[in-house]
């Protein structure tokens, strides 16, 4: 038994009707904004259309599902009715043979089939009202979807009908658009010229204030300049002072000095009454000390001339760090032999102590000399001092001087720099001057451009109200055109505001050319205040130079009696140089011997060099020599092996003497000439190896090897002819036997194959 099962039927609500979303204009739009609109609408509106249609189509799909379900509904419902038909008969048939048993499950079974009969009717009733309601919706959905397809065509047409008046009024817009675009490109040009005019002034002004601020930083110098020069003044005016009562005081020192000097004299005088019994216990010592002297002078000049030389070769190995360090070497090597020189000569000086010994009273005496010596030199040695102290006070004096002289002229450098500077800066006011005319000129250009730019807006002023006029006739959907119009007056009043601004810029450059007026007023002042100046430096200048005469005056004074100063110094020095001479004999001597064995070091070295280099010689030569034997075993050899050839070459041609009497002939020249190349190379190997055994010690290595070389070649250039000339004997040979000969072609055409390979092959090879 088959049950009925509820079937849902796909009911879809239509969808709510969208009317056609209206943007609103665009402010600033365009013509051509308002057709794209247009079109926007005309095209959503065919999408609603292409919409609806398709909804409509769904629906009847969904009436077609319903109707296939009603049917559905409807068999099964009649299979249900034959199917509770049949039971009830087959239930009255088996009450009839069944009995009361039976009839309560047949009863159940009734009720059961009754209460799906009922639910298979109240299902057949909703399905009903479910379709009366869909037709009705259809029907409903239809209508609205007639009348909408309407509304949207009458829509489209007026929306046709506005692009058309839209496309005309587009064409109208654009000639004046392109009217407005020609009048704002000729005030767009003229604002350009202004603008360029305004940069120009601007370029101008800028310039004006480079001038401005490089004068102001000028005269900053030349401010700065000046407090340094008073500054310098005041210390110079300082250290004048301080010169002054430095010569006073030395002045006074100078007293002193020679004071104490007459005493030094009169003790000198009693010294040297002394010394001239010394001097002559001494006299023989000097004569030994002028020997030793020459010998030290001579020393000295060929030092002189090793300096010389070493500072050629130092410049020459500068790059040479290496040979440096060994020089370096060296020279500490040296050093500590003068150390045991000089202690040598100490201990010579102990010895001589000792034999001093023995004359105790002398070394007394000169010992209360020397210290008395000392004294004096020690005295010799403060008046040298402050003689240098004094004569560098006297240089520092004459280099303040220079110093003061050569600030006064880069003074007068200054001033007449600051004169020039001050000329330029009138030649700049006059051409600041003319520009400002120039300038008041072009902002009167500017003027007149702008009254005529303020023409031209009035102009456009009242096209902006005829369009506007003209906008106000049209339909609410033409804003657009008004956002255009108020775009284009926003333009205008850009431009309006970009004149005011330019008028603030000329109000702007007015003031600016007020204010350089005013700088230029303010730096002829300060050219004055700086000319008032420069009169003043002439009055110091020429109280400077008066103190400077003074000063010079001055300084000669202090020049005559630093004269007078060093001439008492050096008679003193002339004492004491004799006493100095004494002490360096010894040194001397000392030093003379240390270079004496120098150059006995030198020698040696040198003898030790050219020793390596000749027996470096010699070995070469040995190598040389070696080679050459071997290449006169070689040459040996070769002899036997030709004469060993030779043989079997007699041998092969012992058949052709009895016809060929050329052949001997051959054989005869080809021996001679083997015999004669081979005792000519061992002739010239034995003359190059006599010749350089006895050049060895006469000449150097290359010559020889030179000379060698040569015969070598001579020796090759002359086997190669050998050589050429057997082959050409041999062909000519050969050629003459075969041809005179005929009859032996045949015969000995092998042997003679034989013998021409052959003589040509070994002279080749030879």
């Amino acid at each position: 038994m088959q049950r009925t099962r509820r079937l849902g039927s796909p009911t879809r609500a239509p969808p709510a009707c969208h009317s056609p979303t209206r943007h609103t204009p665009v402010k600033g739009g365009t013509y051509d904004s308002e057709l794209m609109r247009a079109l926007r609408e005309r095209d959503e509106m065919q999408s609603m259309l292409d919409k609806y249609e398709r909804h409509l189509s769904e629906m009847q799909a969904n009436v077609r599902v319903l109707t296939t379900d009603r049917d559905k509904t409807r068999a099964h419902y009649l299979q249900a009715q034959e199917e509770i038909a049949n039971l009830r008969r087959e239930v009255l048939r088996s009450k009839a043979s069944r009995g009361p048993k039976s009839s309560v499950t047949a009863q159940s079974m009734l009720k059961r089939l009754e209460a799906e009969r009922d639910e298979a009717r109240s299902d057949l009733h909703r399905m009903s009202t479910e379709r009366d309601s869909l037709r009705e919706r259809l029907k409903i959905s239809q209508e609205t979807a007639i009348s909408e397809r309407a509304h949207l065509e009458q829509r489209v047409e007026d929306l046709q009908n506005a692009v058309l008046t839209l496309e005309q009024e587009r064409g109208e817009q654009k000639c004046r658009q392109t009217q407005t675009r020609e009048a704002t490109a000729a005030l767009e040009e003229e604002v350009h010229t202004l603008s360029r005019k305004l940069a120009a002034s601007q370029d101008n002004l800028g310039r004006l204030r480079n001038q401005y601020n490089t004068l102001r930083v000028c005269h900053g110098r030349t401010e700065n300049s000046l407090s340094d020069a008073n500054r310098r003044l005041a210390t110079r005016t300082t250290e004048l002072q301080s010169t002054q009562e430095r010569s006073r005081q030395l002045e006074e020192r100078s007293e002193s000095l020679l004071k104490e000097v007459v005493g030094l004299k009169e003790e000198l005088s009693v010294m040297q009454g002394t010394l001239s019994e010394l001097g002559q216990c001494r006299d023989a010592l000097q004569e030994q000390l002028e020997r030793k002297s020459c010998q030290l002078s001579s020393a000295n000049r060929q030092l002189e001339d090793k300096e010389s030389t070493m500072h050629a070769l130092k410049l020459e190995i500068k790059d040479l760090e290496t040979t440096t360090n060994a020089v370096r070497v060296m020279m500490s090597g040296r050093e500590r032999e003068l150390d045991a020189s000089r202690m040598k000569v100490s201990d010579l000086g102990d010895e001589l102590a000792t034999t001093l010994k023995a004359q105790e009273a002398m070394l007394r005496e000169t010992a209360q000399l020397r210290s008395g010596l000392d004294r004096v030199r020690l005295d010799c040695q403060a008046l040298q001092l402050k003689l240098d102290e004094a004569g560098q006070e006297k240089a520092d004096l004459e280099r303040k001087v220079q110093n003061y002289m050569s600030d006064t002229s880069r003074i007068k450098d200054l001033l007449s720099s600051k004169e020039r500077e001050c000329h330029e800066l009138q030649e700049g006011r006059r051409q600041a001057s003319a520009q400002a005319g120039g300038w008041e000129e072009q902002a009167r250009e500017a003027e007149a451009s702008a009254a005529e730019l303020r023409m031209g807006l009035h102009t456009s002023d009242s096209e902006r109200r005829a369009l506007k006029t003209r906008v106000d006739s049209l339909e609410g959907s033409l804003q657009e055109a008004l956002s255009a119009k108020q775009s284009q007056s926003a333009e205008l009043s850009q431009l309006n505001h970009t004149l005011q601004k330019q008028k603030a810029e000329l109000q702007h450059v007015e003031a600016e050319l007020r204010r350089v007026e005013a700088e230029r007023s303010h730096a002829q002042h300060d050219l004055e205040k700086m000319r008032e100046l420069c009169i003043k430096l002439d009055t110091s200048k020429e109280t400077v130079r008066q103190e400077l005469e003074m000063w010079r005056s001055e300084a000669e004074l202090v020049r005559d009696q630093l004269t007078s100063e060093r001439a008492a110094a050096r008679s003193l020095q002339g004492l004491l140089s004799d006493v100095r001479e004494k002490e360096l004999h010894r040194q001397l001597g000392s030093q003379e011997k240390l270079t004496e064995i120098q150059l006995l070091r030198d020698k040696l070295a040198v003898a030790d060099s050219k020793a390596s280099t000749q027996g470096r010689e010699m070995v070469q030569l040995k190598t040389r020599s070696a080679q050459l034997e071997a290449d006169l075993e070689a040459t040996r050899k070769q002899l036997s092996n030709e004469r060993f050839e030779s043989g079997q070459l007699m041998v092969a041609h012992s058949v052709l003497r009895s016809g060929l009497p050329l052949l001997s002939l051959i054989q005869s020249f080809s021996l001679s000439l083997s015999l004669s190349l081979s005792l000519s190379l061992s002739l010239s190997l034995s003359l190059s190896l006599a010749h350089t055994h006895t050049h060895t010690h006469a000449h150097t290595h290359t010559h020889t090897q030179k000379h060698f070389d040569e015969e070598i070649n001579i020796l090759k250039a002359r086997l190669l002819a050998s050589k050429d000339k057997l082959v050409n004997c041999s062909s000519v040979v050969t050629n003459s036997v075969l041809r005179d000969q005929p009859s032996c072609r045949v015969q000995y055409q092998p042997y003679y194959s034989y013998y021409y390979y052959y003589v040509h092959h070994y002279l080749y090879n030879r």
